[in-house]
């Protein structure tokens, strides 16, 4: 039957079969471009932005946990539990427990207004029903913080949450499902999802105190996360059972509270799955009504607390409608005018358009394999009208692809902006995406191999432990691991690169559940640990410090008795000369050992400085001339002082010791000579520089900077310079008290000191002195030395310390009475003694020297004290200064400096006890 067709039939038959096949397969390719490309990128950013959006929610809480560890030191804490067990200790001159209560209430208030998602700050007692203690929120009208009454406190035992925390160990922290919060019983209104973050605390016996608890206001977080919704694209959050904590319909918030729960698999039932097995992965599912979902879930547990999940749904037809609908419409139009167009001039297209038919199926079948659609549009007739309809099928062809990239665009600008470092790797191991954040902390990486491995060596968080690489985070997830919360150090071998990370890593698996790759996401805690082990370093010194003041305590006593004997002994044998050579041998030890515990004692900040104001550039200049002759002639001495440095309110006499200790270190550390540089000059150290330095107050100060061109310190060790007895010198060359005694005393002195060094160029040391508020001044002149008549009640629980101090009394001319601790003394009292003053050891057992003190002047208000002590700790000195009006012996003394103090003590009144010269023996070098 063909055979009596015509050419123009038969060309029309051809070319209509040719132009539906063209056409076919045009739109095939399309609709499986848009197909293979649409729906997994749609889902991937879909899966990307709910991990993004469940990154965000555990940050609050993740903060929130870090605030509750350091509220649990807050300031005032320690004394009301103290004070809930001995409340006579208020009665010692120090804070009422209502007002230590007052004090930390409104440091919470500050808290409360500082960041707007904490909702309530409580401390809850265990002691009466749980009654809370102290109690900052927000008001439910509008929103202001309030310190509630005590009578408004409520007794909280009952809830489970307090009986959870209760039962947890110490420095735990429990953290509660999100759940809407209740006030007397009753379910807040409006109402308001919180999360409870609880921590327990103990007293210093062990015993339970109480709970500190930190409600999280979590509407905003949420009302946020709705607002981030793409158009056609709906958020929820679900606990671990499915209910839905946040919905677009309000009325199913929280249903379960309510009694009618309404939860995320009766609306998707195959989301049921995804929250049992923990690991969702991102795919197209059902919805109860039949149509089809592409579902992302991000799961998570908020600070260790029960688990959650962020849901992020988008209709399947939402992501392809609009591609498939222009294809479509194109396909059809195009389809039907060639058809159209075939069957009307076949004829006439078989004698004169088989050039241009030829054309057109080479063009059509170039454009099937990607290549650009060249078609005859000059051409006449229904040719002409083929290849302008092919040409229009090809150019919304190219515009779908371009919305496609543009898609793509999108994404990766999102991957830009991340602060957090993100890296995609396929399942065979190749990077296929690093973003930005990731190439600028850890450099460039290949993203056409596996060779990204041999860049780098990763190591524990101790920075020296290799780990293998078999357990690096992405080779896990690989296997098939999810990997949260890792914590390593990568270092790149080819610049040397070091960065501290933290992060996590998962599995990457396709619309059928195959892993597909892993997603790395991390970011750099550097900065953070390096704060860390600077606290840790301070937390050493301080600890250090508590010991060694207590041994320079008993080691002042003995030696207050040896100086004095050694003094006895010394006149006693003018007309031996021999043995009166012995006995200054003696003195000459106990002024060695006096000035070892003065050493201590500045290191462990206990000793009682006597601040003014002093011209810096002054005090640099005259040591600096006591320095050349020690020194010697092979080390070159600058002075750089600032012409408009201002005085510091510093103790002169410590300050020049602590030059001395560092010219003398410099001195050391250049033993072919070299170039000792004093420099002066006013600072000002900013809320940057404190928050790198914890310890350090922003606000002015005097520095003054000893550098040299020496050795150099290596940077093992320079954590180390200022503990005591640590020194780099040889056996008997050095002590290691000099740098830790200046180093105690510039903190005592509400200063700050800072090291800089490197091996083979010199070390530069930096004292930052606290400003004075007015000019320098000078001393009054010592009064002159006198003995007397009066009585004198010594009181001190050493016997070998009381007896001696009652002989040099007494050789003075004073009677004395004794007593060797605080009960015995108001025996005495209570009894009638009479006496005109009261010499009283600080530290002893039961009293104190200040409570003694106390004690006797509410019985004799007139009476007039001097304190002695070794180790004063925190009885008579505060913040490193004597209180006023105080006098105190230092240990150890000599008999004409106990003879002036004594003397002073019973003038009292004369002058003030900042102008009176306290000190230790002038024998003991500085």
């Amino acid at each position: 039957m063909s055979q009596g067709l015509s050419l123009s039939t038969r060309l029309t038959i051809a070319i209509v079969a040719l132009v539906v096949a063209t056409a076919g397969t045009v739109g095939y390719l399309s609709y499986r471009n848009i197909a293979a490309i649409a729906v997994p990128r749609a889902l991937v950013r879909l899966d990307a932005h709910a991990q993004s959006v469940a990154v965000d929610l555990a940050n609050i809480v993740k903060n929130a946990r870090a605030d509750v560890k350091g509220f649990r030191d807050v300031i005032g804490l320690e004394e009301i539990i103290a004070l809930s067990r001995d409340p006579s200790l208020a009665r010692s001159g120090g804070l009422t427990p209502a007002q230590w209560r007052a004090r930390i209430a409104r440091r919470f208030a500050a808290e409360l207004e500082a960041k707007q998602h904490y909702a309530q700050f409580r401390i809850v007692g265990i002691a009466d029903g749980g009654r809370e203690l102290i109690r900052v929120d927000r008001r439910s009208g509008d929103g202001k913080v309030r310190i509630v009454a005590d009578a408004d406190l409520q007794q909280k035992a009952d809830r489970g949450y307090f009986k959870q925390a209760a039962a947890a160990p110490d420095r735990s922290i429990i953290v509660s499902p999100i759940e809407l919060n209740q006030e007397n019983g009753a379910i807040e209104l409006p109402p308001q999802p919180v999360v409870r973050i609880s921590s327990p605390i103990f007293a210093p016996d062990g015993q339970l105190f109480g709970l500190l608890i930190v409600n999280i206001d979590l509407r905003p977080a949420f009302a946020t996360l709705k607002a981030r919704a793409a158009p056609d694209t709906t958020i929820y959050v679900v606990n671990e059972r499915g209910d839905y904590l946040a919905h677009p319909d309000s009325e199913r918030e929280f249903g379960f509270e309510f009694g009618t729960p309404f939860r995320v698999q009766d609306d998707f039932p195959a989301a049921a799955r995804a929250l049992a097995e923990g690991d969702p992965h991102p795919g197209l599912i059902e919805h109860r009504g039949g149509k089809r979902y592409g579902l992302a879930m991000a799961s998570l547990r908020l600070g260790d607390g029960p688990p959650v999940s962020v849901v992020e749904v988008i209709p399947e037809d939402k992501i392809i409608a609009l591609a498939l609908k222009a294809l479509r419409d194109s396909s059809l139009l195009g389809g039907t005018i060639a058809v159209l167009g075939a069957m009307l001039l076949g004829f006439i297209l078989a004698r004169t358009l088989t050039r241009q038919l030829t054309q057109m199926t080479a063009a059509v079948s170039g454009f099937a394999d990607g290549k650009p659609l060249v078609v005859p549009l000059n051409a006449g007739g229904e040719i002409g009208v083929l290849a302008r309809a092919f040409q229009n099928m090809a150019r919304e062809v190219d515009e779908k692809n371009a919305a496609i990239r543009r898609e793509k665009d999108i994404f990766e600008g999102i991957m830009s902006a991340m602060a957090e470092a993100v890296l995609l790797i396929d399942a065979d191991g190749i990077i296929v995406y690093a973003n930005r954040a990731n190439q600028e902390l850890l450099g460039p990486i290949a993203t056409d191999g596996t060779t990204w491995r041999e860049l780098y060596d990763i190591y524990l968080p101790d920075g020296t432990t290799l780990l293998p690489r078999q357990q690096w985070p992405s080779a896990r997830c690989l296997r098939g691991e999810q990997v949260d919360g890792f914590e390593l150090v990568y270092r790149r071998r080819d610049s040397g690169k070091t960065v501290h990370v933290m992060g996590s890593a998962h599995p990457i698996r396709g619309a059928e559940g195959a892993r597909a790759g892993v997603v790395v996401v991390y970011r750099d805690v550097t900065a953070t640990k390096e704060i860390e082990r600077q606290l840790h370093q301070s937390q050493k010194l301080d600890a250090i410090g508590q010991l060694t003041g207590g041994v320079a305590h008993d080691f002042n006593n003995t030696l207050t008795v040896i100086t004095g004997t050694a003094e006895i002994l010394f006149e006693s044998l003018a007309d031996r000369p021999n043995l009166q050579q012995i006995a200054k041998m003696i003195d000459d030890a106990a002024g060695r050992g006096a000035e070892l515990t003065k050493h201590l004692l500045a290191f462990a900040r206990r000793q009682p400085l006597q601040p003014r104001n002093v011209d810096v550039n002054t005090l640099v200049l005259n040591t600096a001339q006591l320095l050349r002759p020690t020194l010697g002639e092979q080390i070159e001495i600058e002075s750089m002082l600032g012409n408009d440095a201002e005085p510091a309110h510093i103790d002169p006499s410590q300050l020049s010791t602590a030059l001395l200790n560092l010219a003398v270190n410099a001195r050391d550390a250049m033993p072919n000579g070299g170039k000792l540089t004093l420099e002066t000059g006013n600072v000002v150290l900013d809320e940057t520089y404190a928050h790198a330095n914890p310890e350090v107050t922003p606000g002015p100060y005097v520095m003054i900077a000893v550098s040299d061109s020496g050795t150099g310190i290596s940077a093992a060790i320079l954590d180390k310079v200022f503990e005591p007895f640590f020194t780099t010198k040889d056996v008997g060359k050095g002590t290691g008290l000099g740098l830790s005694m200046v180093y105690g005393f510039v903190k005592q002195s509400n200063g700050h000191i800072k090291i800089y060094s490197e091996e083979g160029y010199g070390t530069t040391i930096k004292l930052y002195l606290p400003r004075a508020s007015a000019d320098a001044e000078e001393l009054a002149p010592t009064a002159p030395i006198k003995g007397g008549s009066e009585t004198v009640l010594v009181v001190e629980d050493d016997a070998m310390v009381r007896n001696f101090v009652v002989t040099q009394l007494r050789s003075l001319g004073y009677k004395t009475l004794t007593a060797a601790n605080g009960a015995e003394t108001l025996a005495q009292i209570d009894a009638g003694a009479t006496f005109d003053l009261l010499f009283t050891d600080v530290i002893m057992p039961g009293l104190n020297g200040r409570q003694l003190a106390e004690a006797v002047k509410q019985r004799r208000p007139a009476t007039k004290v001097l304190y002695t002590s070794g180790y004063t700790e925190n009885a008579i000195v505060h913040h490193g200064r004597l209180d006023p009006g105080v006098l105190l012996l230092p240990k150890p003394y000599r008999k004409s400096e106990l003879a002036r103090l004594i003397r002073a003590a019973l003038n009292s009144g004369i002058a003030p006890a900042d102008d009176i010269h306290i000190g230790l023996s002038g024998r003991v070098s500085s």
